[in-house]
């Protein structure tokens, strides 16, 4: 009896550890221990956050009113409709901070110029293109008034109309766009300044232009799609062409992914490119070729093992898009319709 006892603990031992030894098995390589978190607005209006792209908080219902950019300034959380609005308390509250944005190109089909809004980390301002001129915000973009910082001895002050677009290069060069005879710039701890357009390479003036940038080289992209994208390496004394852009659809945005060297272009059906050296090829594979493509943001997701890894993902108006292969093809994630990514 004693026997039979002894053998029956036994066995009971020996599978109570193995029970624990598969419980507390742990997968390092795939063990999250620095998320991202993905900002994605929404053509509806809608405003989502995801940190691994299962789930999502959705922190706004429909309205029809298309978020256009979304910017964060340290704590506080901040997205542009027809009206810009912050949040001082992680998205519980969001309340009108500026009431005179830019209006929407077409808001039937809602287009706008993206990169209206900037933040300048080292300086810790909120810019914002505005239908009566710049305006900036000292606190995080809680409130804002008009930008008086103008050095006096320019020939030509901001005209009587509004800006379209605001940029900042890695070194910290501020550029904003009136047109394409006429912008600013404005270096880290200097006033902003006037930068005429009237050498041979100057942007061609009979459409619509709006800045972004790609490291320190200054890009100026074409709304309309007419002459596509041109570069500049000189702070936008001179201008120089990308080709590879089909010149039939509007330019929706323009963007250097974080996390990788290529640059984006997306176009109203008509796919997503990719900058190369001199260049622009389709990279679209995954994206229906009728899409809206709206913008691409990249994240960094770091594991238990120290690993890295890099994902990019694309707003369209048929669905938000992932790709783990440095944006060669892409997989639909979730569906919608997704205008801007922060």
């Amino acid at each position: 009896m004693k026997i039979r006892i002894t053998l029956l603990m036994a066995v009971v031992v020996m599978l109570g550890m193995s029970s624990c030894e598969k419980y507390n098995q742990i997968d390092n390589s795939s063990t999250v221990k620095t998320p991202y978190v993905l900002f994605i607005g929404g053509y509806n209006g809608t405003l989502h956050k995801t940190n691994e792209s299962l789930y999502f908080n959705t922190w706004f219902p429909t309205d029809n009113s298309c978020i256009r950019q979304v910017v964060v300034a340290d704590t506080n959380i901040m997205y542009l409709k027809h009206n810009f609005y912050t949040s001082r308390d992680n998205g519980l509250s969001f309340p009108i901070s500026n009431d005179h944005a830019l209006d929407f190109i077409d808001e039937f089909y809602k287009y706008y110029y993206p990169n209206s809004a900037l933040y300048d980390k080292s300086a810790k301002k909120v810019y914002l293109c505005t239908k009566t001129g710049l305006e900036v915000s000292t606190d995080l973009g809680y409130t804002f008034t008009a930008e008086t910082d103008w050095d006096v001895t320019n020939t030509a002050m901001p005209p009587a109309k509004p800006p379209t677009s605001i940029t900042q290069l890695d070194n910290g060069t501020l550029f904003l766009m009136y047109d394409s005879s006429l912008h600013f710039y404005k270096a880290p701890g200097a006033s902003w300044k006037n930068m005429l357009a009237d050498n041979v390479n100057d942007l061609p003036r009979d459409t619509t232009w709006y800045f972004s940038h790609s490291h320190d080289t200054l890009i100026a992209i074409d709304f309309f799609g007419k002459y596509g994208v041109q570069y500049s390496t000189n702070n936008g004394a001179d201008w120089a062409a990308v080709p590879g852009i089909p010149k039939r659809h509007k330019l929706l945005f323009g963007n250097q992914a974080f996390g990788t060297e290529a640059f984006y272009v997306g176009i109203d059906s008509g796919g997503l490119y990719r900058m190369n050296a001199t260049n622009f090829s389709s990279t679209s594979a995954g994206i229906p070729w009728y899409a809206k493509v709206s913008y691409v943001e990249g994240k960094r997701v770091v594991y238990r093992t120290d690993v890295a890894r890099y994902y990019q993902f694309c707003a369209t108006d048929h669905g938000l898009y992932i790709s783990e292969t440095n944006g060669l093809d892409w997989k639909l994630t979730r569906s919608g319709t997704y205008s801007t990514l922060r």
